[in-house]
């Protein structure tokens, strides 16, 4: 299978991002959120509504909460309260004016309640955000015939201050507050699962590069699926250096995945 994917891989790739397809006019219809948690047992479901609430009215999500498709709520507001959780670990104070880049980003389903949190954690008024997103294989279809491009710039919706790359990432030196990796590719095997050239997969250097694109005391997030992998991963930052500032088990009653998700900071010295 490895050799399989290794082959089709080294074609398939090329040739979407050759072609580069893309369309607009994708929209996404709002759906009723009034059955939000209707799976949760009753006592997780009350805890799952009162934070809900919180989260949409201290990040000023109303219109997104009236304007989207349940599960794209219901998993980006999951998204926004392990972001939340990632800042209040390790002691950091963003600015007025922020600048931040998420490596490895896909559809970006999640880029409002991000962008949200960018704007107005413990914040008044908001801050003025400039947020770049890196996708390397932002050209890949899914079943709509729309590709990973259409679909992000849809959920960015004209959010002032961002830009979707579909570019690998390349860094730019001391010049982000926050680097954000949501589950990266922590093995050779996902990687190439998901479509990649094995010539892309190097880890070690991707991390170094999110790294140096930090200003001083800025902070690398990275978020793992479960203890294999975050285990991998802190192995790997061991390897080329980088101390780990604080590491959590994270859990909300928003959402359920069948591997726990696991929260890493890395402080820039």
């Amino acid at each position: 299978m490895s050799f399989f994917n290794v082959v089709r891989n080294w074609m398939d790739y090329p040739l979407r991002n050759q072609l580069r397809l893309s369309r607009k006019g994708l929209q996404f219809k709002n759906e009723s959120k009034e059955d939000l948690f209707h799976n949760l047992p009753d006592s997780l479901r009350q805890r799952a509504l009162k934070l809900e609430i919180r989260l949409r009215t201290d990040y000023h999500l109303t219109t997104y909460y009236h304007s989207s498709r349940k599960t794209h709520y219901q998993e980006s507001i999951y998204y926004l309260h392990l972001l939340e959780t990632a800042l209040e670990v390790v002691p950091v104070n963003l600015p007025e004016v922020i600048s931040a880049v998420d490596i490895g980003v896909s559809h970006w389903f999640y880029i409002q309640a991000l962008y949200a949190l960018l704007a107005w954690w413990k914040a008044p008024e908001p801050r003025h955000v400039k947020l770049d997103g890196y996708e390397i294989d932002a050209f890949r279809l899914y079943a709509d015939l729309y590709s990973r491009l259409d679909h992000a710039q849809a959920h960015i919706d004209g959010l002032p201050g961002v830009t979707y790359h579909p570019d690998a990432f390349s860094p730019n030196t001391a010049s982000c507050h926050l680097a954000l990796m949501l589950f990266p590719f922590v093995t050779r095997k996902e990687h190439l699962k998901w479509g990649l050239p094995a010539r892309f997969y190097n880890p070690q250097q991707l991390l170094l590069d999110a790294y140096e694109t930090l200003q001083p005391a800025g902070l690398l997030i990275l978020v793992n699926q479960g203890e294999e992998e975050r285990d991998s991963q802190h192995a790997m930052l061991d390897s080329i250096g980088l101390d780990v500032s604080a590491s959590i088990n994270f859990e909300s009653p928003l959402f359920t995945y069948k591997l726990p998700r696991f929260i890493t900071v890395v402080k820039h010295d």
